[in-house]
């Protein structure tokens, strides 16, 4: 694992395409060492840094140290220019990587962004950590529209032939459960789906503990015409998802026509305003945070 310190010149990168709802990204750090464990096998961020020789993606970490000192200055050019400031943290990288512990850099945002909290944050996360930054959390949420989401996308806790969860699915659940009993927002990402065991149970879990659940596969949401990228990926042991699927006796669940089960299942469940799908879902949330609509 490649580590290394870097400053950057700005932090809020404006946005669009997959996240036309938002108005920047914000990524704490460049890479993800979550990349080899099972979220990274079909993680829809660039596999290669472009560096020499290249690194694959969940072997190296880029820390932008400077980026808390950053953050105030990028958002008052942005409020100056009048526009809402939207952010999305994180879209190619985790916020809460394990390197986080050490360096703080999503902590010292959080607590910027209080002093100069964006119109709207959507915190993205595959791991339980946003408790490590509970009471910033809850002070935060009470001066700018925040949402938590936590990505779930199986229930279970392991699939034959791919690489072990980097936190269980119950840390996971539990971590939203929390969150929302502080009065926070919350929502499930299923993204992408992988084979479940209970839909209808899954579901219910969920529900119990987020305000919604967004259901995305990488046949619609990897950034390629019918998840190209995702299917000739090597993702793991040499092999790509759709083949550790089948492999693993999952074959169907590569098919679009699964996934489109799957979210009626979860609709049947929830209601139909509780469940979003794909970049329609991500981006309403920013819409109903702004007051646009009010379900998913």
């Amino acid at each position: 694992m490649h580590v290394r310190e870097i400053s950057v010149k700005s932090i809020l990168t404006p946005t669009g395409g997959f996240l036309s709802a938002y108005s920047h990204t914000l990524n704490p750090y460049r890479g993800c060492t979550y990349g080899s464990s099972f979220c990274g096998a079909a993680c829809y961020a660039p596999e290669v840094r472009f560096s020499n020789p290249p690194d694959r993606w969940g072997r190296y970490l880029e820390v932008k140290i400077n980026a808390p000192e950053v953050y105030p200055r990028d958002h008052d050019r942005a409020r100056d220019r009048g526009q809402p400031i939207v952010v999305f943290m994180s879209s190619v990288t985790d916020p809460y990587v394990p390197q986080e512990r050490r360096y703080r850099i999503t902590s010292r945002l959080l607590d910027a962004m209080c002093e100069r909290p964006p119109h709207a944050l959507v915190l993205q996360t595959h791991s339980p950590n946003p408790l490590w930054d509970l009471q910033t959390l809850v002070r935060l949420g009470a001066r700018t529209r925040l949402v938590i989401q936590i990505s779930v996308e199986t229930d279970r806790e392991s699939i034959p032939g791919f690489p072990r969860h980097a936190y269980s699915v119950e840390a996971r659940l539990a971590a939203l459960g929390e969150l929302r009993a502080r009065g926070l927002r919350t929502v499930g990402v299923v993204s992408p789906l992988m084979p479940l065991a209970d839909p209808e149970g899954f579901a219910a879990r969920l529900g119990a503990v987020a305000d919604a659940v967004i259901l995305d596969h990488y046949l619609i949401g990897d950034g390629s015409p019918g998840g190209a990228r995702t299917r000739r990926r090597k993702a793991h042991l040499d092999d790509t998802v759709p083949n550790l699927l089948a492999a693993a006796g999952f074959e169907e669940w590569t098919r679009l026509e699964t996934f489109h089960a799957i979210v009626a299942r979860f609709r049947h469940v929830l209601g139909a305003a509780r469940v979003g799908v794909g970049a329609d879902g991500f981006n309403r949330v920013a819409a109903s945070e702004l007051g646009r609509g009010r379900s998913l």
